[in-house]
This record gives structure tokens, C-alpha cells and sequence, in this order.
């Protein structure tokens, strides 16, 4: 494995915010727009996952093919893959996105295809971050001499899976809650309970009866 390559201050660590008024400008829906720009609160392009020799510049670095990562702060937990449609619709180039609001995470990634109805993205929905849903975008050992479509892959495959995985947890939490929900039947169908239900029925039959009589 080349030390250069993932030397991370010289090979790929970018450091700057993105010109979000320049993407913005570029946004058609006006309603779009405004939700972004209401609801983010800064985007930062962290790394750019490059193949090959060290650049020697920064503006070198930018024209490598590589994947960009990028960390973006919101307000509130807008849709992650409603985001990301639109951040791949600006930007058309291999990217990773972590979305971070109210101390929770949303992992994002998008692969360009020959045009932009063949492109991919996949999408997490917001979890709680903790060691057993990490997500190693940047794995040194395994992408060693890798290419930036087979880290890229690599990347995408790991998000897929953690998508399946939340999916999962979140409708077990939600099923378990709706169990917990549900009214004691136990209780409810008592001895005593249906002593008060048959003096009841017997109280609306005398009532009947008097009711025919008139």
C-alpha cells in the first residue's frame, strides 16, 4: 500500500465549506430551495477518496477522479434520500454524504451513470450513531490498491446493508410499541366486568319490554 495515498492531510483531506449559494442558485424548484436553505445549517467537503500518486496541490487533487465525502448539519431530520437526490442532481459526481441533526445520523452515497436517469443512490434514514452501526468510509487496509470504483462499491454496499438494518430495527421498535399499546384484554373481560355488561343487557331488555307495552 503506497503511504502517500493515505497520507490524509496531503492526499485527500480537503478542509472548506461548499459555496452553498452557488448550489442553491442552481436549484429550479424554488420551494426545494427555500427548505434547504432553511434547514442547513453547513456543509462541509471533508475528503476526496483519490487513486494513484499523491497530488501536489489541492487544485490537482480536485481534478482526480475520486469520491467526495461530505458532512452536512440540519435543523431537523429532513428525508436523507430526498436530500440526496437533490445534492446528486447538483453536483453529478461520485459522493458520500453524512447527514447529522439532533445527535442522530444518516449515511448517503450516490454513483453517476453514463446519464443521469442511470445514476444510483442509497440512503439511510436517521439512527442513533454508536459503535454498532459505524460505517468505515475510509478503510485503509481493504482498499489498498484498490480503484476508486471498487472503493466506491465497497462504500455503497456498506450503506445498503445498514439501510436493510435500521428498516428493520425501526419496525421491530415500532411493532413492539404498538403491542405495548394494545388494550388488557385481561382486564377488560373480567368476571366482574361481565357482571356489570349482563346487568346492563338486562336493564335495556326491561326498558324494551315497557317501551311495547306503551
Amino acid at each position: 500500500m503506497s503511504e502517500c495515498r493515505y497520507n490524509i492531510p496531503k492526499q485527500y483531506r480537503v478542509d472548506k465549506g461548499m459555496p452553498l449559494e452557488a448550489l442553491y442558485l442552481r436549484m429550479k424548484d424554488s420551494k426545494c430551495r427555500e427548505i434547504f436553505e432553511t434547514e442547513i445549517v453547513s456543509m462541509e467537503w471533508c475528503y476526496h477518496i483519490t487513486e494513484g500518486e499523491s497530488a501536489p496541490d489541492m487544485a490537482s487533487l480536485l481534478r482526480k477522479k475520486g469520491i467526495s465525502v461530505f458532512e452536512v448539519i440540519t435543523r431537523q431530520k429532513i428525508s436523507p434520500e430526498l436530500m440526496t437526490e437533490v445534492f446528486a442532481d447538483l453536483i453529478r459526481k461520485r459522493f458520500v454524504i453524512v447527514y447529522l441533526c439532533e445527535q442522530e445520523i444518516a449515511m448517503a452515497t450516490f454513483v453517476p451513470g453514463e446519464n443521469e436517469e442511470e445514476g444510483k443512490i442509497c440512503a439511510t434514514d436517521f439512527y442513533s450513531y454508536d459503535m454498532s452501526h459505524m460505517i468505515e468510509i475510509l478503510d485503509f487496509e481493504q482498499d489498498a490498491n484498490k480503484s476508486v470504483e471498487e472503493i466506491h462499491n465497497r462504500i455503497m454496499s456498506e450503506i445498503r446493508q445498514q439501510k436493510k438494518e435500521i428498516m428493520i430495527e425501526k419496525a421491530f421498535a415500532g411493532m413492539h410499541k404498538s403491542v405495548q399499546q394494545e388494550p388488557d384484554l385481561e382486564y377488560e373481560f373480567s368476571e366482574e366486568n361481565l357482571e356489570k355488561i349482563r346487568e346492563d343487557a338486562n336493564f335495556v331488555q326491561e326498558q324494551l319490554r315497557v317501551d311495547v307495552k306503551a
